[in-house]
Formats: C-alpha cells, structure tokens, sequence
C-alpha cells in the first residue's frame, strides 16, 4: 500500500460527527477504510452486473470465501452465547 492524498468536503457539523465517528483511528486510516468500502462495493455491482473480467471474477470468489468463513465464525460465537443462556435460566 502506498499513501493517496485528497482533500474532503464537508461540513463543520458531518466533520465532527465523522471525528468522534472514527476517534479510535487516524483520519488517513478512517478514509482508506471508506475507500476500500465504496471500491468493494463498485467491485460488487460490476460482478452483479456481469462486466467484471476473469480476475475480478476471482478476487470476488475469494472475498466471498473469507466472508462465508467470518460468517461462520460469528454464527458460532452467537450460537454458543445463547445456548450459555439457555444453561443459566434452566
């Protein structure tokens, strides 16, 4: 990764809402997470729309990948916090 420069356009009151939004994260990372976000989603649409080429077509299975297995993950996590529940109220 490299470093991209850009200035942002907002207002003083979405700018401090963006702040105490973000207030854990450097702005540089906060709005490389934005970017990230609006390309993913840009990458998305164009496989929904069948205009992506053999490589995004890859990289879209492998992201699909790494969400089913996050997914699974946190299906696990929750599952077993109930079922923790389900125990104490018996």
């Amino acid at each position: 990764m490299r470093d991209h420069q850009a200035r942002v356009k907002a207002s003083d009151d979405v700018w401090t809402d963006f702040r105490a939004a973000t207030r854990h994260s450097s702005i540089s990372v906060a709005l490389g997470d934005l970017v990230t976000r609006e390309v993913d989603r840009y990458r998305a649409r164009r496989v929904r729309e069948g205009s992506a080429d053999e490589q995004e077509l890859m990289e879209a299975l492998e992201r699909a990948h790494e969400l089913h297995a996050e997914l699974a993950e946190l299906v696990k996590r929750l599952e077993r916090r109930l079922e923790v529940r389900a125990a104490r109220q018996r």
